[in-house]
């Protein structure tokens, strides 16, 4: 069994989707799937239409990083300015900011903006309330590329939403420059000290160059004349040494300085970290940011534990529950404050190794021009750290006066770019982008449904489905013939396609299955053939009498049995008018009755005579397991060249498996798009239970463009003329009287003239 289901995923997995495939669920599912995509598209429509339109402002602002004088002289990377960016859109949307905004427009009263009208602003869980819901209308993106940073606000009111922007734009300007000017204080106070000490050492050092200045007969500290003519008194063979070690010395004391500068910063930054637990870190720290949404976050607890315990009192359980949040977010900022903290620390003893590394080096270059060099490179040296010392302090004392000192890299300015106007255009509902959505949601949901359809539908959809469930001979594909009998006459008397259409496809497709049954081998001269289905709908009977029908016109005497004792169906396609005579249920019920009461003869079709059931008997079953069926086929044997059984379905009775031991062959119609894929599994298992039996499937209603008669086009055209009608028989005398098929090809007529 395993080996089997094995063999049979094998198949399905190797078999590659062709276009007819995709085509044909196109053409079953195809309307429902556009269907369902224009009614998603119109209910999107009635939606968008009865939507609040709702108006987008949107101020843009600039941060401009290299406008203001720095102490650090490195320039920023871009994650450091990425991290900027982020901190500053995390500030924006600051809940004190948002806050400061909705009491500044005073928003609690305003309609438009709070349709509840919570008046008591005061109270913190609505001006929690207030402050989400200010938010939920706020988008803040950095535009890709730039410097720029997009402040938005969507409102039902065009002038609410520009003036909403404006105006938390000019709030965290304010808040902004108020933390900056707190930093700058905090720092200022530092590097005052640090200022005071190094203008003690300019000073010292002002008063040694003066000195030796004077020995060498140098008046201007900053002329270099002097100093040039000075040296020509000394030795040539030193001027070329003397000369390098002044240069390094200077190359060293320029380095000096930004070294300095940047310990100065790393020490204002640690100090201000350990001073003041309540400060904002600097934002080239890393971890910033992520400290700043720490302290949003426990702002937002704190609200909601007043809001909890205002409402419902010390005793709610759910309080303890929210003291343990305040309580963990406190302790990570607590945490996230220490690593800070030694990320700062890490970072001043980083920066005085750089100085101390610097300071040993020019340490060991004026000790070795005590030794070697001449009093004027001396004094060269001593200029160059004079000069040195005396830009450091000039840049710190700027700095300082300018009130731009930031605490690491370079400042950051933020400017007003572009100031929020009010729209002319609502931004919601856009009509044409949510039709276009909907048509589009509903066509991917339809598709996936379908999809779904196809992939758990038991139903067999074309050839390969049948020959891996039922592996039996295929003996012919018989294609969907509906518009071939629409081009016919209508007031045929037999509406059977191979006696309406005797040129169609579906006529040559019965003649071909005629062929296949008379190359089966067999050891008896008349053949007896049982037609089967796996269910009901899948053209059993209209296979059976069809080719009856071409069995006939081949000069051979043809018995068809309507052995359906349940739903028969013979009798009154082919139009029998002696509804008195005996059928099959009498014969069998009665065993005074001969076969030969039970024959009606069709005129029209000379050669085909049937058995019809006549009446319905109570128990079908019983009477066809009794011996009078094997009497009925032994007598059928002696006259007909072909005895067809038109059986009821043989999953749903035991009929046809009871007539199916007394026959020759069993064919079983499967109608594509009909038949279950489980069905053909259970037959192949009954089918099992008769080894000696010859059995064959016939497919019904094969798509025409499956078949193999697309390759010669237009069918009708390749055989010179139409499909032809009823009328080709000669309105259904002469011809069949004569014992001539019309619709019988060449090699039909020949062996009819041999017969005669």
């Amino acid at each position: 069994m395993t080996d089997r289901t094995n063999d049979t995923m094998g198949r399905l997995n190797d078999r590659q989707i062709r276009p007819s495939e995709i085509i044909r669920v196109i053409k079953r599912y195809g309307l429902y799937v556009i269907a369902s995509s224009v009614a998603t598209a119109i209910a999107a429509a009635v939606w968008a239409h009865y939507q609040q339109p709702l108006y987008d402002a949107s101020a843009l602002i600039h941060l401009d990083q290299h406008s203001s004088m720095s102490l650090s002289i490195s320039g920023v990377s871009s994650d450091d300015y990425d991290l900027k960016m982020r901190t500053q859109i995390i500030g924006l949307n600051n809940p004190a900011v948002i806050a400061e905004t909705i009491d500044k427009l005073k928003l609690a009263s305003n309609p438009l903006f709070n349709p509840t009208l919570f008046r008591d602003s005061k109270d913190r869980a609505v001006r929690e309330m207030l402050v989400k819901q200010f938010q939920s209308k706020l988008t803040i993106t950095r535009i890709p590329d730039t410097e720029l940073i997009e402040v938005r606000f969507r409102s039902r009111s065009p002038e609410l939403s520009a003036i909403a922007v404006n105006t938390l734009v000019d709030e965290y300007f304010a808040e902004n420059f108020t933390l900056r000017y707190q930093s700058t204080q905090d720092i200022g106070a530092f590097l005052t000290e640090r200022l005071s000490d190094l203008q003690s050492k300019i000073q010292v050092e002002q008063n040694d160059l003066m000195s030796k200045g004077l020995k060498l007969g140098i008046i201007d500290l900053g002329a270099s004349s002097s100093a040039g003519g000075a040296s020509g008194s000394s030795g040539s063979g030193s001027g070329i040494g003397t000369s390098t070690l002044v240069v390094e010395t200077s190359g060293l004391l320029d380095q000096r300085v930004k070294a300095q500068a940047s310990l100065y910063m790393a020490e204002a930054e640690y100090e201000t970290l350990t001073r003041n637990k309540n400060s904002m870190p600097p934002a080239d720290i890393p971890g910033a940011a992520e400290l700043t949404q720490l302290l949003n976050s426990l702002s937002a607890a704190k609200s909601q534990l007043a809001f909890v315990q205002e409402r419902y009192g010390n005793s709610y359980p759910g309080l303890a529950q929210q003291k343990a949040e305040v309580g963990s977010i406190q302790r990570d900022i607590d945490q996230f404050r220490l690593k800070l903290i030694d990320a700062a620390q890490q970072n001043v003893t980083s920066s005085q190794n750089v100085v101390d590394s610097l300071d040993q080096r020019i340490h060991d270059l004026q000790e070795q021009s005590e030794a070697s060099t001449p009093e004027i490179a001396k004094y060269e040296i001593l200029k160059s750290q004079y000069v040195s010392d005396q830009t450091l302090y000039n840049t710190l004392l700027s700095t300082l006066g300018s009130s731009e000192i930031e605490t690491g890299l370079e400042a950051e300015v933020l400017n007003r770019f572009e100031v929020a106007q009010p729209p002319s255009f609502p931004s919601f509902p856009n009509s044409r982008i949510i039709i276009a959505v909907g048509f589009a949601g509903g066509l991917l949901i339809s598709i996936v449904i379908v999809g779904v359809i196809v992939a758990l539908s038991d139903t067999v959809e074309n050839v390969e489905d049948i020959e891996a469930n039922l592996p039996v001979p295929v003996l012919a594909s018989v294609p969907e013939y509906k518009q071939e009998l629409r081009a016919t006459s209508s007031d045929a008397p037999i509406p059977l396609v191979s006696l309406m259409a005797p040129r169609s496809a579906s006529t040559e497709a019965y003649r071909l299955l005629r062929t296949s049954i008379a190359l089966m081998p067999g050891s008896q001269k008349t053949r007896v053939i049982a037609l089967t289905s796996g269910g009901p709908g899948e053209g059993k009977s209209t296979t059976c009498m069809n080719l009856a029908v071409v069995l006939a016109t081949q000069s051979k005497r043809v018995l068809l049995i309507d052995a359906d004792l349940r739903k028969p169906t013979i009798a009154q396609r082919l139009q029998v008018q002696n509804s008195d005579a005996p059928g099959l249920s009498r014969f069998l019920s009665d065993p005074n009755i001969t076969p030969e009461e039970c024959i009606q003869p069709i005129i029209d079709v000379p050669g085909l005579d049937i058995v019809p059931v006549q009446e319905i008997p109570p128990f079908p079953s019983e009477l066809l397991s009794q011996t009078r069926i094997v009497d009925l086929i032994g007598w059928a044997r002696e006259h007909y060249d072909y005895v067809l059984f038109d059986t009821p379905p043989v999953l749903l009775v035991t009929d046809a498996l009871v007539i199916a031991n007394h026959c020759d062959t069993i064919l079983v119609v499967a109608r594509i798009g009909v038949a279950q894929k489980r069905a053909l599994a259970r037959i192949r298992q009954d089918l099992a239970k008769y080894p000696d039996k010859q059995s064959g499937v016939i497919i019904n209603a094969l798509p025409f463009s499956e078949t193999y008669y697309r390759g010669y086009g237009n069918y009708k055209k390749y055989y010179g003329g139409g499909y032809g009608g009823y009328d080709a028989y000669g309105g259904g005398s002469g011809y069949f009287q004569s014992g001539y098929g019309a619709g019988s090809s060449s090699s039909d007529d020949a062996s009819r003239k041999v017969n005669k």
